[in-house]
């Protein structure tokens, strides 16, 4: 099991650009899938490619039905897509290849995609609402500005969970962070100035959120049990609308996504 380091004690110091395409593409998604390789969610090309994390350039890529969004990583080598086109695309990792499996049609256009226990959790911004389903489809729950009795969403666009069983989704429009439990009630929601125009979010440790503050070019440290939020990384560190990012806990490097259409991604070591 690997240790979490204390993103406040640390800095993040930038190395050189990882390049994830040969041509220009549209990254809307990254994951760290091992030691030396993360995903990379091509929408523009409807591809899913497998990256070398330590060298760069592409090991594998599969074709996908749909442009991909978000990804998340499942059990056994499994990591589930979220497609448009209101579709799930199953794919199999293997030792430096891609192998597409099963296609889940799904009810709602789907943005972010996670996974908790043996349930996907996906997040929709037409409608805006979460849903937690099981593998095969089944809705479980949903949650929903109605059932929240107020306006709680407007676009949730991305979501993680974390290690002690908790959802966090963010809203690109109300610029909050929303903790949910298990059954998707709602638990808590952050907000702070340092918030705009949220994106990706990746859950480090229990108590250490990272998420993109496209808005202010920064990327913000959540603890969720305090409510403090720090800057870690801003456009004094090059950064320019972060729009997804994943962490590699055995090289303690922080990828990043940018808006923008691209050939590479940001990398930080921490230090």
């Amino acid at each position: 099991m690997f240790s979490s380091p204390d993103l406040t004690t640390v800095k993040l110091q930038w190395q050189q650009d990882l390049q994830v395409a040969s041509q220009e593409c549209n990254i809307h998604d990254i994951a760290v899938v091992s030691p030396t390789e993360m995903l990379v969610c091509d929408y523009v090309q409807y591809k899913v490619k497998l990256v070398d994390s330590t060298a760069g350039g592409v090991v594998a890529s599969v074709t996908v039905p749909g442009g991909p969004f978000s990804i998340c990583l499942l059990s056994e080598g499994m990591v589930a897509v979220s497609l448009s086109g209101k579709k799930v695309q199953f794919i199999k990792v293997g030792h430096g290849s891609l192998t597409r499996n099963k296609v889940l049609k799904v009810d709602t256009y789907i943005d972010g995609i996670t996974a908790l226990d043996t349930c996907l959790v996906t997040s929709s911004t037409a409608p805006p609402c979460v849903v937690m389903m099981s593998m095969d489809g089944k809705v479980m729950h949903t949650l929903d500005n109605q059932k929240a009795g107020r306006e709680l969403f407007k676009k949730p666009y991305f979501l993680t969970s974390s290690r002690n069983r908790y959802i966090y989704v963010t809203d690109l429009k109300t610029n909050a962070v929303t903790k949910l439990d298990n059954k998707l009630n709602v638990l808590t929601t952050f907000t702070d100035p340092s918030l705009q125009n949220i994106k990706g979010i990746t859950s480090i440790s229990r108590d250490q959120l990272l998420v993109c503050s496209q808005g202010n070019h920064s990327i913000v440290l959540l603890n969720p049990r305090t409510g403090n939020m720090t800057v870690l990384l801003g456009k004094q560190d090059g950064l320019k609308e972060p729009r997804a990012l994943t962490y590699c806990h055995t090289q303690r490097k922080l990828f990043l996504a940018p808006l923008d259409i691209t050939t590479h991604i940001q990398v930080y070591t921490l230090v």
